[in-house]
């Protein structure tokens, strides 16, 4: 079940809220509900407004990744912010330097905008002054221009700390990148990151602060992801698609049943099947697709009324890493491997989390660096 609700789309990037921002939403409300109903909604109105700059700074984040043909599959807006999640990684330091700055830069241009038209209607004294006693101001149109500019110059601020995964941390590992290289540079950024996110730990419990507490553990979970998404990158990286192909995966066709496709299953961990036809791939068939039919339409149906045929290909002489961009970019958790119009094998998501998860755990074992070469079989060169 998806706890996220879609609400609009922009430059062809979904835009999702998670339900338990209704929370954030009643807290609001709470916040300013001692000055009666009025406070209330003005609290709920503050919320939305200061959750509609986020929405702003992640689609600044987004749409630069768009320039650079980075792909963005959705933005969601959760209690403790926005999440963009983009479909690649940044080719280069300066393409990640330029996405990250791109999100508090749209915030500082909010502060910007919003002093300037509230400065116009009510005067830059009064609007100065209502700056500087904000939390004692009683809600008011001029209030909440005031905590709208401060909102989002706190966003700009915050979002700066070099702690990865927030944009600081991703600055940060950008000028190091061009330094020490990407790998080196996620490892010092991710050590920073913990230090910091253990200081803002103790900020939050010293100052009775839970929200800032809850930030910092995310950063120092954020930090190892951080490194681990590096890694696998790194290995995906290092091995031609033509290397993964597993011969012994079993293949459909459009005629097969669903029972003997669901006799398949209970045979195999994959969670995915090319189906196949004369030896050309006409689509793919997913094991939940397959069993949800099978509980549907009973034992006699046939695999051709759930083939997905919009199959994306890949060439055996690509990357893993590329394979997995694909991947993203398309929603899907597969990609054909054709050579010449030949069907060579269908690629997986899970078949790239156990071939990275092999090849790390042997790094480990054998005391090899992050950056060691893996071998390839000759098939590699086709």
């Amino acid at each position: 079940m998806s706890w996220s609700w879609s609400f609009g789309r922009v430059a062809g990037i979904d835009l999702k809220v998670h339900a338990s921002f209704l929370l954030v939403l009643l807290l609001g409300a709470s916040q300013w509900g001692g000055f009666g109903p009025s406070g209330a909604v003005f609290g709920a109105v503050l919320t939305l407004l200061t959750f509609a700059s986020v929405l702003l700074h992640e689609l600044g984040h987004s749409l630069v990744a768009l320039a650079f043909d980075i792909p963005v599959k959705d933005i969601t807006l959760y209690p403790i912010g926005g999440v963009a999640r983009l479909g690649a990684r940044p080719k280069t330091p300066g393409q990640e330097f330029l996405v990250a700055v791109a999100g508090p830069a749209v915030n500082v241009l909010l502060v910007f905008i919003i002093g300037a038209l509230g400065g116009w209607w009510f005067g830059f004294e009064t609007l100065w002054n209502a700056l500087e006693q904000v939390r004692a101001e009683q809600p008011s149109v001029v209030t909440l221009v005031a905590l709208l500019i401060s909102s989002n110059a706190v966003l700009a601020i915050f979002n700066m700390i070099p702690a990865l995964p927030m944009d600081g941390g991703r600055v940060l590992r950008a000028v190091l990148s061009s330094l020490m290289g990407p790998a080196k540079a996620t490892r010092v950024s991710a050590w920073i990151a913990r230090v910091l996110a253990l200081g803002l730990f103790a900020a939050g419990i010293l100052a009775r602060n839970p929200m800032l507490s809850v930030v910092a553990v995310f950063v120092f979970i954020g930090a190892g992801q951080e490194v681990r998404e590096q890694q696998f990158a790194h290995v995906l990286d290092a091995i031609e698609v033509g290397d993964a192909i597993n011969p012994y995966a079993p293949r459909l066709t459009p005629a097969t049943t669903l029972a003997d496709a669901v006799a398949v299953l209970t045979m195999t961990h994959w969670d995915a099947f090319a189906v196949e036809q004369h030896g050309r791939i006409i689509g793919a068939a997913t094991r939940k697709a397959i069993l949800e039919a099978a509980t549907r339409e009973g034992a006699y149906g046939y695999v051709s009324g759930i083939i997905d045929r919009n199959v994306p290909t890949i060439a055996p002489n690509e990357r893993l890493e590329a394979a997995r961009v694909v991947m993203s970019s398309r929603g899907v958790p597969y990609v054909a491997v054709v050579r010449d119009g030949a069907f060579l094998g269908l690629l997986t998501e899970a078949d790239l989390l156990l071939i990275a998860d092999r090849l790390m755990r042997n790094n480990k074992r054998w005391g090899e660096s992050s950056s060691a070469p893996f071998p390839r079989t000759p098939t590699s060169r086709n």
